[in-house]
């Protein structure tokens, strides 16, 4: 890492990519409670993710190993977004990766 311009330390090139990917639900249900951070955490565990809540941010941040059923994961986060149980967030995903390039 090495800071920018402003001093804020960025990533650097990749080293090795990686074939996970994150989720970050922001617990809304419950006020994120404790709680409910964990139930997110356990219903996507259901779906093959590891992770857990993270109460500053009233958050959950699940790893996706590429084995998982991705269109189901897809699936619980919109629909638990579309009940106000959270907002999702998943990270940024380039074209390349997401064709399964590497490099």
């Amino acid at each position: 890492m090495e800071p920018d311009s402003n001093g804020v330390l960025r990533a650097g090139e990749t080293v090795r990519p990686s074939e996970n990917r994150t989720i970050r639900p922001i617990v809304l249900k419950d006020d994120g409670s404790a709680t409910a951070r964990q139930k997110v955490v356990e219903v996507f565990h259901r779906l093959d993710t590891t992770g857990e809540g993270i109460e500053r941010f009233r958050m959950a941040a699940m790893d996706v190993p590429p084995e998982a059923n991705r269109p189901r994961i897809r699936q619980l986060l919109e629909h638990g977004e579309a009940l106000g149980w959270w907002h999702g967030e998943e990270e940024c995903v380039t074209g390349a990766r997401e064709s399964g390039a590497r490099g």
